[in-house]
């Protein structure tokens, strides 16, 4: 299923949701439609988190109805306000949801979530995007966010990328990340993000971050503070943290790429996503290693420096750099 037909199948349950909620709260009704509600959660878990978001919306939409409404069009005279049943309170705090179906719709939905904005960096280009809420986040080349600031969430979900955040604190809105099959909760921090190749990487230099692995519920499979990392392949049961110098993974805003017995292939992945010509090496040389520092300028003398490094000869072919 394409990410399109994902969005439309959301919206529709969305709907449903909706749907639901305005039907068993209306004063027409009855038992049967508590239990056709009931029939329906039941059928899929999916039915019962879409519910529960709606109804989230809805709560909160009724606590902050002095702020929205006089932005909102129609007039709220056309508000149809449900009045909270005291005899059925587990789903009780859909008082609001007249606002959702007649008056918000898709708005007050979209706001609630925060509207997604696309951040995108091309091979051989670097970012760096200001959030609204004083966010500040460095985006290494050939690298895509997505991010939705919400009334209850900040909300980045972490494509192939590299990217630092330095995270603006608000108790009220933690920053949640989904990256791979784990998600980085934080309320100000900073730290560095790599994803590449199914492999993740969260490095912590101010602050603090919890990681969790979904599939494993939410509690949380570390706490990392200054200081601290973990690198997770997707997939896999663990994840390892470690001490380490923060440092190094930050190199890349400084553009020095700081490699401890790095083999030449994770190097080179590395690099054709810094530069936008390709380098390409045989399966024969990607096991080979280095440690130093290698400065991220002109891409000519990246590759004479690691040509003579490993006395290997460079070779021009169309366009592409071919090392041998």
């Amino acid at each position: 299923m394409s990410g399109a037909d994902d969005m439309t199948a959301t919206n529709a349950l969305r709907d449903d949701a909706v749907a639901w909620l305005v039907r068993v709260q209306s004063d027409q009704a009855g038992a049967d439609d508590w239990a056709a509600l009931t029939a329906w959660l039941e059928a899929s878990d999916d039915h019962l988190v879409a519910f529960e978001q709606v109804e989230a919306v809805a709560a909160e939409l009724s606590e902050r109805a002095p702020e929205i409404s006089p932005a909102l069009k129609p007039a709220t005279s056309r508000v149809v306000p449900l009045r909270r049943r005291a005899a059925l309170p587990v789903w009780s705090a859909a008082a609001a949801a007249a606002v959702i179906a007649l008056v918000v719709g898709q708005m007050a939905w979209r706001g609630y979530q925060g509207t997604p904005t696309v951040y995108q960096t091309r091979p051989g280009e670097t970012r760096e995007v200001a959030l609204a809420d004083g966010t500040h986040i460095r985006m290494d080349a050939a690298s895509t966010l997505t991010v939705r600031l919400g009334w209850r969430a900040r909300r980045v979900e972490m494509a192939e990328a590299q990217a630092t955040f330095d995270v603006a604190k608000d108790p009220g809105r933690a920053f949640l990340i989904s990256v791979g099959d784990q998600q980085v909760r934080v309320v100000g921090t900073e730290f560095n993000i790599r994803h590449y190749d199914k492999s993740v990487r969260v490095t912590v230099r101010r602050g603090i971050v919890e990681v969790r692995q979904l599939a494993l519920g939410q509690t949380p499979v570390a706490r990392l503070v200054a200081g601290q990392s973990l690198s997770h392949v997707e997939g896999a049961p663990r994840s390892v943290q470690t001490a380490t110098d923060p440092n190094p993974a930050f190199a890349w805003t400084e553009g020095r790429m700081v490699c401890d017995d790095e083999t030449l292939g994770d190097m080179i992945a590395y690099l054709n996503r810094r530069y936008p010509v390709p380098i390409k090496i045989s399966p024969a040389l990607a096991g080979k290693r280095f440690s130093g520092v290698l400065e991220l300028g002109d891409e000519n003398l990246v590759i004479k420096r690691l040509a003579s490094y490993f006395s290997l000869s460079v070779h021009r072919i169309d366009s592409t750099i071919e090392l041998r």
